[in-house]
């Protein structure tokens, strides 16, 4: 009888957890949920959202495209409990939380990178840190101005390409509410304003089209957008620049690619971390989403989009 008794009681027990199981995943698959993502990140999100949905039939994910400091705004004001962003809350914006008393969660999923792109058929391949802050800034306005120390091939071509009637270098920036606008200012710019003379652009898709229409264009993306949503193919309709960053001491760095393996392995200079951030304190949808995000059918959607995955172990292959 005690037998019987002890394998009744398991069954029960068992019986129990199943359904508290089952319970929980209901609730953080299914339902619908609004969310705030940055603009940087909208081709990601598009794509992680369409997969989470397949996984999960009963589950809808509702998406709002806007600039960083607005997705921040959103969550601090109450109009969503989830975001996804490419800078993590900054001391300012901690203290607004803390006089609000929101408490919130960070998740990083993806490392992203910041590339240099130009028209096609401008023959500059490569330029240094120095090299950009002169452009961005105003210093250096002619494209012929643009001298390599390292690379007399190219200051020929550049000679032979451009003329008074193509010289003069177009910039295009991001808009200030940009986290790319911020990134730029002060990993690059060293805070040093942008140039007057430059082009507002208003979405990633108005950048790469201005500089697919310029020849004399520049202008700033990230990988997100650079990539055609197949695994380390990168769009060939603008050209990413290589980038050696100079140090404050003067090391200048190895020339590096915009490429996901550089971006991997920290070559390539310029990369940042994408978060989801939630307020959501309950189980819920989001819940089930930032779980789908950091896991292994999340981390494949980041591969595929040519970022950097952060949970899951990534095998770096180098090919001679």
């Amino acid at each position: 009888m005690k037998i019987l008794n002890c394998i009744i009681l398991f069954l029960i027990t068992s019986l129990f957890y199943s359904c508290k199981f089952d319970e929980i995943k209901s609730v953080t698959t299914t339902g619908e949920l609004n969310i705030t993502v940055d603009e940087n990140v909208e081709p990601l999100m598009k794509d992680e959202i369409k997969e989470f949905m397949r996984l999960n039939p009963e589950a809808k994910i509702n998406m709002k495209v806007v600039p960083t400091r607005v997705a921040k705004a959103d969550l601090i004001n109450g109009d969503t409990k989830l975001i996804v962003v490419t800078r993590n809350f900054d001391e300012k914006e901690n203290e607004i939380l803390q006089k609000n008393k929101m408490e919130v969660k960070e998740y990083p999923i993806a490392i992203d990178g910041i590339g240099f792109i130009v028209n096609v058929k401008n023959p500059i391949k490569r330029v240094t840190s120095e090299d950009l802050k002169k452009i961005f800034t105003g210093e250096i306005t002619k494209w012929t101005e643009v001298k390599s120390s390292q690379d007399e091939e190219q200051n020929k071509e550049a000679a032979k390409f451009f003329n008074a009637s193509n010289d003069k270098i177009k910039l295009f920036i991001q808009r200030k509410n940009s986290s790319t606008h911020d990134f730029v200012l002060d990993s690059i710019l060293k805070q040093v304003q942008y140039s007057t003379s430059g082009t507002v652009c208003s979405t990633s898709v108005q950048m790469l089209g201005s500089i697919r229409e310029n020849e004399s264009a520049i202008g700033i993306i990230n990988m997100n957008w650079l990539t055609t949503g197949k695994h380390d193919t990168i769009d060939t309709t603008v050209k990413a620049l290589r980038i050696s960053k100079i140090r404050d001491n003067g090391f200048q760095e190895d020339f590096a690619e915009f490429h996901q393996g550089l971006i991997y392995n920290a070559k390539y200079p310029y990369r940042r971390t994408i978060y989801v951030i939630t307020s959501e304190q309950d189980m819920g949808l989001g819940t089930g989403f930032i779980t789908f995000l950091t896991k292994t059918d999340g981390q494949k959607v980041v591969l595929k989009n040519s970022l950097v995955p952060v949970t899951q172990p990534v095998r770096s292959i180098q090919l001679n």
